[in-house]
């Protein structure tokens, strides 16, 4: 991640900001001024929070393995108050030892809770969670429990929370310091010894009802016999970060008209919160254990949309037929990468697909290759009749990559230039702008200009829209589009399903003829060069003359395969076929590595 991604990045703000106010706390108890102290410790306990809620935990990580963690940082402003109190009122011993008093239930309560509750936590991750399987009248996993005490917030949940316990500490010293007195220091102690008591009356509340319920080990029991009693012999895996979930979204229409009993696994428990509804069951199974003890022998066919390393735990158990089907289509390297040998067979939408791995020497064997086409693009509407004069555009870049090695992406180098000329009153379109959702998440200046393509053509008054989030707003704005302007990436391959014209970037001004060798997918569209020069008179041509509209046919065919009345069908006819030819000993083989 670049300095600028960094700086986007609430935790980073937070951070630097409790350095400096740590500073700033410390001069001000040294040298008696008392309402700076305060504001720096109400700076401190705020960023404090702000650490906790970004969206990315691993700085907070850092920092506990950096002895600056949160009960280092709660130390350090409980002792600055101290210092600040004792130089500036010079109290009595006793008062001394009600306040040390004090800071010493708050961490003593806090370690408490934490010996108290880590073995509900372990508990909570030991069951499994799933949906849409009938496990004792349930069709839904129990809602975890949450923390024994909750926290409004924007306070932090479980242990931090308790933590926050030392704001009465601070509040009770500023207080005594401000009226030279004592008693707000024996009330700040009442106050910490109180909270304290509700917070073990909660902790011991929380363990008698963690004691009536069934242990995780029965519960998953109960899961697994259930699973039994389904006897999927098709499973969905997959696996990967906070917002990948699309990847398998993509796949959920066709799964549930699957004609086999089928499953979904996935391994991150997030993949719920953002996954379609479904009518096939989905067990997250987070351990490696519980891929192997859930891999039932029923199950003869596992279908992966990614390839992720977590696919090493369900592809290395013998028995079922590991079948790739990836989650897109297009030119991308990514694509043909020789991590897909290890699958049993990789199935592409066309004859492009199989040319793609044959021909890249990666070691893919042609009997590995199947063409099964491409079901998500069932609902796009074919080009019925010549486009209009004027009409909308669909600008639908791709991302930059996890590297600059497989960096297709148009935003950062050229995006706001596309823009300007497509929304040029001469050309009277309509512009769309579809973003793939990893945009920015590596280049800083690609999260800028995406987000400036987006305010300039979601500002009122504008014609133009910024397409939304749903699973299928990509291929509702397909529907609405006459022509496309995109990346190299498999939304070209997709759009070929309209028939309608595309224009393709070319960001590194590759020449033409190794461009499109290169990346077949974009023969049949005028390319787009960095200066975007001739982006207007393509577009008139795009909607006018239309030249390249039989190459798009045919281009369309090798790539998507011949046309289908119903491309879910189709698939689902291979998935058939497929189980068809596992032999049920394989599947049963299984059995006995577990």
């Amino acid at each position: 991640m670049n300095a600028a991604a960094h700086l986007r990045r609430l935790e980073n703000w937070a951070a630097g900001l409790w350095a400096l106010s740590a500073v700033v706390s410390v001069v001000a108890a040294l040298a008696g001024w008392g309402v700076v102290l305060g504001i720096a410790l109400l700076v401190l306990v705020v960023s404090d929070l702000l650490l906790h809620s970004g969206e990315d935990p691993q700085f907070p990580r850092w920092l506990e393995l950096h002895e600056m963690g949160a009960v280092d940082r709660a130390l350090f402003r409980e002792g600055v108050a101290l210092l600040g109190w004792a130089l500036a009122t010079r109290p009595s011993p006793w008062t001394v030892v009600a306040a040390v008093t004090a800071v010493g239930i708050v961490h003593g309560v806090h370690v408490v809770y934490r010996a108290a509750t880590a073995p509900f936590a372990r508990m909570d991750r030991a069951r499994l969670v799933w949906r849409g399987l009938e496990v004792d009248g349930r069709t839904e996993s129990p809602a975890p429990l949450g923390p024994p005490v909750p926290s409004p917030p924007p306070l932090p949940v479980g242990s931090q929370g308790v933590l926050q316990l030392d704001v009465l500490v601070l509040v009770g010293l500023l207080v005594s310091w401000a009226s030279t007195s004592p008693v707000p220091v024996v009330v700040m102690l009442v106050g910490v010894v109180v909270c304290a008591a509700v917070v073990a009356w909660r902790v011991l509340a929380r363990i008698r009802l963690v004691r009536s319920l069934p242990l995780p080990e029965e519960d998953n029991a109960r899961l697994f016999g259930a699973l039994v009693d389904h006897a999927p012999e098709v499973a969905v895996y997959f696996s990967g970060g906070r917002g990948t979930t699309y990847q398998l979204n993509v796949w959920i229409e066709t799964i549930d008209r699957l004609t086999r009993p089928a499953v979904i696994f996935v391994r991150e428990r997030h993949h719920l919160d953002e996954l379609l509804p479904t009518s096939t069951p989905v067990v997250v199974l987070p351990r490696a254990r519980d891929v192997e003890a859930f891999c039932v022998p029923s199950i003869r066919v596992v279908l992966y949309p990614t390839t992720v390393i977590k696919n090493n735990h369900m592809i290395r158990l013998p028995g079922p037929r590991h079948v790739f089907i990836n989650h897109g289509d297009g030119d991308k390297s990514v694509t043909y990468s020789p991590l897909h040998r290890v699958f049993d067979e990789i199935w592409v939408a066309g004859q492009a697909g199989c040319d793609r791995y044959l021909n890249r020497g990666e070691g893919i064997r042609p009997d590995q290759l199947h063409r099964v086409g491409r079901p998500q693009l069932a609902h796009i509407e074919r080009l019925t009749e010549r486009p209009r004069t004027s009409g909308t555009v669909l600008y639908a870049p791709t991302w930059e990559g996890n590297f600059s090695g497989v960096d297709y992406s148009s935003v950062a180098t050229m995006g706001e230039r596309i823009v300007d000329v497509l929304t040029d009153p001469a050309l009277g379109l309509t512009v769309l702008f579809k973003a793939h959702p990893a945009t920015g998440t590596r280049l800083g200046a690609a999260a800028a200009a995406r987000a400036a393509i987006e305010a300039r053509l979601s500002a009122p008054g504008t014609p133009h829209r910024v397409v939304g989030t749903a699973p299928d707003a990509l291929y509702s704005a397909f529907n609405e589009a006459d022509v496309l302007v995109a990346d190299i990436s498999s939304v070209v391959a997709d759009f070929l399903a309209s028939r309608k014209p595309y224009l393709v970037t070319n960001p590194r001004d590759t020449e033409q003829a190794a461009f499109h060798a290169d990346f077949p997918s974009t023969a049949a569209g005028a390319l787009i060069r960095p200066d975007v020069e001739g982006l207007a008179q393509a577009i008139r041509e795009a909607l006018g003359e239309d030249r390249f509209r039989e190459h798009r046919e045919e281009l369309a065919t090798y790539f998507l395969g011949h046309p289908v009345g119903d491309p879910i069908a189709h698939f689902v006819a291979e998935v058939e076929r497929a189980v068809e030819r596992t032999p049920p000993r394989l599947s049963a083989a299984g059995e006995s590595a577990r």
